[in-house]
């Protein structure tokens, strides 16, 4: 039985790895994510009562780092993915006192006409 559970988180092991959280719960301190294509820097900092988020990624096909910006207030929650990154969802929410940004991968791709 030992031998089975432990062969079944083997196998699951490879899908649990490709999400990765960054849970950022002060201004300033910044974290990083990191996908098969993709490696973003994310930080805050505080406007009013709203979160200035700033992140920065660079893809393994550019060597310029491309930055996104937006402002989140309590409550808000954004998903999206990045132009010409298929395969990934980023998360993006403010919880209390607290950012929380996730990558996930995502199982069906939209097409472009």
């Amino acid at each position: 039985m030992k031998a089975m559970t432990l062969a079944a988180l083997m196998a699951a092991a490879p899908f649990a790895v490709s999400a990765d959280t960054l849970t950022l719960s002060s201004p300033l301190a910044g974290g990083t994510l990191h996908t098969n294509a993709v490696d973003m820097s994310v930080y805050w900092t505080q406007s009013d009562d709203a979160f200035e988020v700033v992140a920065y990624y660079v893809t393994r096909d550019e060597t310029a780092p491309q930055k996104l910006q937006m402002r989140l207030e309590n409550g808000d929650h954004v998903v999206f993915g990045l132009p010409g990154q298929t395969g990934t969802a980023y998360s993006f929410e403010r919880v209390a006192d607290a950012l929380v940004v996730t990558t996930a991968p995502v199982k069906t791709e939209l097409a472009y006409n």
